[in-house]
């Protein structure tokens, strides 16, 4: 099933959100590949951009990154090649790590060198976040898993169908933040939209997040101020949503507005299926 087809018929199950928040479109750069996610690298004033190459399960071979500055013009559109079908990302210590099917590439800011961990038992990693603590977690969306990576081991930390296939991540605080994807079905009007999930780190316990509980099919999050900013790929909506208030519709793009970065003031948006990168700025 295309990802066009499974987008009509989405007004049906997605919900009307409307709120006073808004953000304009300060820049749009094109020349990336079915790019699917974008870090704010702050060490090195620079974004970082993942390009899948091709399919979205498809291990090639084919996929990047590329370097972006700040006012969008593309530094290194093959900075590091390679790769198969990267996705989320986030940076510690130095270093950038990024979920790649079941592997997660280890790549040095500096120098650009990979290596790779596998994860055994992952089926479809999806996003990163690192805590306070230097531990890395990965979504493994279909799976409903997130495993936790110390050092070079990696562990499953949480399986649970409440996560709701668990795309983007944050880790904030003594909390995971889960951007859940939903439930995909052949007929547009059997899917469900994900919503916010909250994991304690250290009871591991699953919770729904108040107010924000079947936004969209989402895929990326970001903290901004006291609200957490999350993308509905199939939508194309922006939402920023503080716990136990509506969800408030920040932009409207196009169909494949994936794992969104931010520098904690404005939002980046990589647009899978129009090859762009697109910075917002809240007003």
């Amino acid at each position: 099933m295309t990802r066009t087809a499974l987008a009509l018929g989405l007004t049906a199950v997605l919900m009307a959100s409307t709120g006073a928040v808004s953000a304009a479109e300060a820049w749009r750069t094109s020349g990336f590949d079915v790019p699917e996610s974008v870090v704010f690298d702050a060490d090195n004033s620079r974004l970082i951009v993942s390009n899948i190459v091709g399919e979205a399960t498809e291990a090639d071979g084919n996929g990047t990154l590329s370097l972006v500055s700040l006012d969008g013009e593309i530094i290194d559109a093959a900075w590091v090649t390679g790769l198969d079908a990267p996705k989320g990302s986030a940076i510690a210590g130095g270093k950038l790590y990024v979920a790649d099917l079941t592997n997660l590439r280890i790549v040095d800011l500096a120098s650009g060198e990979v290596e790779t961990l596998a994860i055994e038992g992952a089926t479809f990693l999806n996003d990163v976040t690192a805590d306070s603590q230097g531990t890395i977690y990965v979504t493994d969306t279909f799976a409903n898993r997130i495993y936790a990576v110390a050092g070079n081991e990696a562990a499953l930390f949480v399986e649970d169908a409440a996560l709701g296939s668990p795309n983007g991540i944050l880790a904030d605080g003594d909390s995971l933040l889960v951007a859940s994807f939903g439930t995909l079905a052949a007929k547009p009007e059997d899917m469900v939209p994900g919503g916010l999930v909250r994991i304690d780190i250290a009871t591991k316990a699953v919770s729904a997040v108040e107010g924000a509980d079947k936004i969209g099919f989402l895929d990326g999050i970001v903290r901004i101020g006291d609200a957490y900013v999350v993308s509905d790929f199939f939508g194309g909506t922006i939402y920023s949503v503080t716990p136990g208030s509506a969800p408030e519709t920040v932009a409207t793009l196009a169909m494949g507005a994936a794992d969104i970065g931010s520098d904690g003031e404005a939002i980046f948006v990589p647009m899978m299926m129009e090859g762009e990168l697109v910075k917002l700025t809240l007003e």
